[in-house]
């Protein structure tokens, strides 16, 4: 577990838990959901990624990768979301979010471990490409690359100033599709996706299934899935740790501009090789 050490006074003088995180960052909202599911108290710290203020001096003494979420519990500093949830679970076991029973929690930990090998392979690069966006200007991409020690992420946003590939874009949709499907084999006789209560496994997809179907991934064909959501954002943890954060732009609206991008982005790649066969 990354348990940060540092002698800085500013951080080691912090008491309660402070959260460092990104309103539709989908790691973020699996924290958020883990402290409203045990009814912790916590001082938000929103970080704006649109400017840069994840790679600014203050935050990169937090947590060096530049990564949101962080916590600052009493001083201690935790980064990574799944072992930010595993530092919650020792710290404050009630509610339990990880199962009592050896098997759910083996089961548990799969779909946690799944979410979260899936996060720049297949969620973000179907994200990005779909919305034919990078995700940092050329004259950032730099000084990010000299910060940032994990060399996937850096590949990753040089990737998107490049723009994904038609074929890069449906690797990541197939690689979706098939976990939806076991999420769907699962949901549609059950209630929660391991046992019969909240636990991790819960957490680590909600956060997917919003920012998919905010971006427009087609959730038709996953009926128990819908409704799985559906029983989620009824919980009383809901609210505070993801509507409020969500953007003010309705999820329509936000689709339309998107499919604007889009057409745009395709009269675009015409052109150029219109352009280039002349």
């Amino acid at each position: 577990m990354p348990i940060l050490s540092t002698n800085d006074p500013a951080i080691t003088s912090l008491k309660g838990i402070h959260v460092y995180h990104a309103g539709i960052s989908n790691c973020s909202m699996r924290v958020r959901l883990a402290l409203e599911e045990k009814g912790l108290k916590w001082v938000s710290h929103e970080i704006n990624l649109g400017k840069q203020e994840n790679i600014q001096p203050w935050y990169l003494a937090i947590n060096p990768k530049g990564l949101v979420p962080a916590i600052v519990h009493d001083g201690v500093t935790v980064t990574e979301s799944d072992d930010i949830l595993a530092y919650l679970e020792e710290q404050f076991p009630q509610p339990a979010l990880v199962p009592a029973d050896p098997i759910l929690a083996a089961q548990a930990d799969m779909w946690f471990d799944l979410a979260v090998s899936m996060h720049i392979r297949a969620i973000k690069t179907w994200v990005y490409g779909s919305m034919h966006g990078a995700t940092k200007k050329k004259s950032d991409m730099e000084h990010y690359a000299d910060v940032q020690p994990d060399k996937e992420l850096v590949a990753f946003h040089r990737k998107s100033l490049e723009g994904f590939s038609n074929a890069d874009v449906e690797a990541a949709r197939k690689m979706i599709a098939e976990a939806f499907d076991k999420m769907e084999l699962r949901l549609a006789n059950h209630d929660y996706l391991v046992g019969d209560a909240q636990s991790i496994a819960d957490i680590a997809w909600l956060p997917q299934y919003i920012v998919l179907g905010t971006i427009g991934f087609d959730f038709t064909p996953y009926p128990a899935v819908r409704a799985w959501a559906k029983r989620q954002e009824q919980r009383p943890s809901y609210k505070p740790a993801i509507t409020n954060w969500m953007p003010r732009v309705p999820g329509w609206a936000l689709r339309i501009a998107i499919k604007l991008k889009r057409a745009f982005a395709g009269l675009k790649s015409v052109g150029q090789h219109a352009q280039t066969k002349t």
